[in-house]
């Protein structure tokens, strides 16, 4: 077992199962730090963020945490924007600079949204509360665009989801990251199973992530049920703009 990448996991497993982001948003960087090729990055970030999000469901699943409405409309578009985002992402094998500052990019822009977002509920929850409840092919091309970001990038199948969610959504707390864990499990399949067949995924590094997030998620999930919803929308926020800087 590579010790680093194990800690590197629970770490990240531990805020997956808190905020339900971080597979993408932290790992992404995280990895490309460590010397992963980025188009490896993309492939294992996602298969690893698929098991780590599995671990962490059946407790947000069985404390009613879960709303499958919203999991079952978003993921009509995200799961074929996840399989063009994979298909995508094999056009640019072979630059390796072009992958980094396309996660770079999508770290910058999910940043600059869950500031405006946290900062929109603050200051204008009249004007939010308009955007509730929308038509659902709004919501089917919204979950298109961040299938095909997390399928190109691995970044957003959580990130991008609860900030959606926060706006077009009434769901708060556990619920938005129990809800966006579980739509985020159904796009990041289709995107995994993809890398796999496009051989994008080390199946070493996803095991010793694996060894460490497993942990982590459960105690994440379990923290989370108890934190309150202001808490959790900062610390999403917080960690979007950390791994932006961090990609710069």
């Amino acid at each position: 077992m590579h010790i680093s990448y194990a800690l590197a996991g629970l770490a990240v497993g531990f805020l997956i199962g808190l905020t339900g982001v971080g597979a993408g948003v932290v790992m992404a960087p995280l990895l490309t730090f460590m010397g992963i090729p980025p188009v490896l990055v993309v492939g294992s970030d996602l298969g690893y963020g698929l098991f780590t999000k599995l671990a962490g469901i059946g407790i947000h699943a069985r404390q009613g945490s879960v709303n499958w409405h919203w999991v079952r409309i978003m993921s009509i578009g995200s799961m074929p924007g996840a399989l063009i985002g994979s298909l995508l992402l094999s056009k640019l094998v072979s630059s390796p600079a072009a992958i980094r500052h396309g996660i770079g990019l999508t770290l910058a822009v999910t940043a600059i949204l869950a500031v405006i977002v946290e900062l929109a509920r603050r200051r204008y929850p009249e004007l939010i509360s308009r955007f509730q409840h929308p038509r659902p092919w709004i919501m089917v091309l919204l979950g298109f665009v961040i299938g095909a970001m997390a399928g190109m990038t691995s970044v957003g199948s959580g990130s991008l989801t609860d900030l959606v969610l926060m706006l077009f959504s009434p769901l708060a707390g556990a619920q938005l990251v129990g809800t966006g864990l579980a739509h985020a499990i159904l796009l990041t399949a289709v995107a995994t199973i993809s890398h796999w067949g496009l051989g994008n995924i080390n199946i070493a590094l996803v095991l010793n992530l694996l060894a460490g997030s497993i942990p982590g998620v459960l105690l994440g999930s379990r923290l989370a049920y108890r934190t309150p919803p202001t808490s959790l929308k900062l610390g999403i926020a917080g960690l979007v703009l950390a791994s932006a800087f961090a990609m710069r």
